[in-house]
């Protein structure tokens, strides 16, 4: 709730819930944003231009340059139409409960080291590991080939990698559509990982 917490602008991306790529909302407060220059220029978010001044249009045209997205606005309403159907707090205990079996079951196994916690309380949705010996793009080829998809490399976070001493890791994610029986596969296959690499053990 944007009143709620009194904030000056709110972000998420579209993508992130189901959405197309390249959309998402930012919330800003009415009197900073009219304050505010507009940061593209473009057809309909100008009011009138003369040869020396321009107007800006009103909100939210202002910041609405040119040809819009109407297809991904559209595609975004709907999946948000979609997660509030299933119900944010459905979803949530189920991200928790794929989390912590997958915890669980990634301790048993040796040579993975779990970065940050691993108290499946302070975990929902990800899991960042590292395999002794293998870098984590090879892991994530050798996952790949058994059909699952994993993330490898800095996640977007080198200041966090360089600051733990990890150049890069692996990062395992759930979400509305994973199932407990793809976790599951995904720990039969994990160990697979140090033996296509020529490890014994």
């Amino acid at each position: 709730d944007v009143q709620d917490i009194d904030c000056d602008f709110f972000a998420f991306s579209g993508h992130k819930m189901c959405g197309s790529a390249s959309t998402g909302v930012l919330y800003g407060k009415k009197a900073i944003l009219e304050d505010m220059e507009p940061f593209l220029l473009g057809g309909d978010m100008i009011e009138y231009v003369k040869e020396q001044s321009t107007t800006f249009n009103e909100l939210p045209f202002k910041f609405e340059a040119g040809s819009q997205n109407v297809e991904g606005a559209v595609a975004l309403h709907a999946a948000i139409d979609y997660l509030e159907d299933l119900g944010m707090d459905n979803i949530e205990a189920h991200e928790e409960e794929l989390t912590r079996h997958c915890l669980e079951g990634m301790k048993q196994i040796p040579h993975i080291h779990i970065i940050g916690s691993t108290d499946p309380a302070e975990k929902t949705g990800v899991i960042t590991f590292t395999i002794d010996g293998v870098h984590p793009h090879d892991a994530a080829t050798i996952l790949d080939s058994f059909g699952i998809a994993i993330r490898s490399g800095h996640h977007c976070a080198q200041p966090l990698g360089a600051r733990l001493g990890v150049e890069a890791s692996n990062r395992a994610s759930f979400y509305i559509y994973n199932t407990m029986e793809e976790v599951d596969y995904f720990l039969e296959k994990l160990p697979l990982v140090r033996k296509q690499m020529g490890f014994k053990d």
